[in-house]
């Protein structure tokens, strides 16, 4: 018999308007689900972002690639990523080098996808399109 396979995913998603913000350390919070067999959504919570109104406020947009980033913007990708480490993988929209690199430090493995719809409608269709299975089953 084959042993189930449980996966944590994290989504970046606005609190006020169950959105997934245009960009990714904007999220209030995350949505955290744990997945069996990639089919079954068999646990979630909700993790508060405790940087999105600083980020809000002071970083408005990821900057380009090879442009500079003060140090207390990039520890709060550091305070983000470790936040979401033990997730297999982090999905949302627009995240940005510095982020990245964050995540990548934190061994978070980020999907960037351009999501324009709601987040549980989102998982829902990953599951159903076999997304997340890979299309293996």
């Amino acid at each position: 018999m084959k042993e189930d396979v449980i996966e944590r995913y994290g989504f970046g998603v606005m609190a006020d308007r169950d959105e997934i913000p245009n960009v990714f350390s904007h999220s209030d919070q995350f949505l955290i689900i744990d997945l069996k067999n990639r089919k079954e959504i068999i646990y979630e919570e909700y993790r508060k972002n405790p940087h999105a109104e600083v980020v809000k406020v002071k970083y408005p947009m990821p900057i380009g690639l090879g442009e500079k980033i003060t140090d207390e913007e990039f520890q709060i990708y550091i305070d983000i990523a470790e936040m979401l480490k033990d997730c297999k993988y982090v999905i949302g929209n627009n995240l940005g080098y510095y982020p990245k690199k964050a995540m990548d430090q934190s061994n978070v493995f980020y999907i960037m996808q351009s999501v324009n719809e709601l987040p549980r409608d989102h998982i829902n269709r990953l599951i159903e399109d076999r997304a997340f299975a890979g299309f293996r089953d």
